[in-house]
């Protein structure tokens, strides 16, 4: 049972000025979560919207925000579709590895949908390295366009949510593969990249890739996490 979680006056009011801006907001064009295309709307935000105003819904007891959910819900599935999977953003027909957040954790989807299962499919197919890294999306050229350990151990907590696994332990051993000397993840690996070409102008932009990376030793933590509890029911 949820505990109720007792709320001050000045907390509620905090949330509810919270819910009130993503309800009004989710229609405009926005940065994505790679910090790119801010004058595009993208479906992996509209999920992390999504999430916060059903958390929002419970938290508060609050149907509106509940609704202005499933306003997002229904839009998604409703005009944000091609060819049986979901697209990267609003007039792009791409995949994006960070759809993998529709069900994991932000269960717009759940993981056994078709159109989820279709959408897994097809970025396994396109943006999978031979080993199981991840690259972003296929027109990615950043530091040339590697293989993101994030994105692999998401693809990984996917698994274990979906009962897949062999594939669960598979990401988690690329990830760990990827681990510096002292045991550090970087941002990406520029092993597979798209274009090479770019990688040069990046480094010397910006200097080495970004190691160690926050969200990669998160996203890896997670899926050691859930791959281990799974295994010991």
């Amino acid at each position: 049972m949820r505990r109720q979680i007792q709320l001050s006056p000045a907390d509620r009011l905090l949330l509810e000025l919270g819910r009130d801006y993503l309800a009004a907001l989710w229609r405009f064009p926005c940065s994505d979560c790679w910090e790119e295309h801010e004058d595009q709307i993208h479906i992996y935000t509209l999920g992390a919207v999504y999430a916060g105003l059903n958390a929002l819904g419970a938290l508060l007891n609050d149907a509106s925000a509940s609704r202005s959910a499933e306003e997002i819900r229904a839009f998604v599935l409703e005009n944000r579709v091609s060819g049986g999977r979901l697209i990267k953003s609003i007039g792009s027909e791409d995949v994006d590895a960070n759809l993998l957040a529709l069900a994991v954790p932000y269960n717009l989807l759940d993981c056994s949908h078709p159109l989820y299962q279709a959408t897994i499919a097809q970025i396994q197919s396109d943006l999978m390295g031979p080993d199981g890294g991840m690259h972003r999306y296929a027109a990615d050229t950043y530091y040339g366009g590697g293989e993101w350990v994030l994105l692999s151990a998401w693809l990984g907590w996917v698994a274990v949510e979906s009962g897949n696994m062999s594939l669960a332990h598979r990401q988690l051993a690329w990830v760990e593969s990827q681990a510096k000397a002292h045991g550090d993840l970087p941002e990406q690996v520029e092993n597979q990249l798209y274009f090479p070409q770019e990688y040069p102008a990046w480094e010397k932009r910006w200097r080495p890739i970004a190691t160690p990376l926050l969200w990669s030793h998160a996203m890896y933590l997670i899926l050691w996490h859930k791959l281990h509890e799974r295994e010991a029911r």
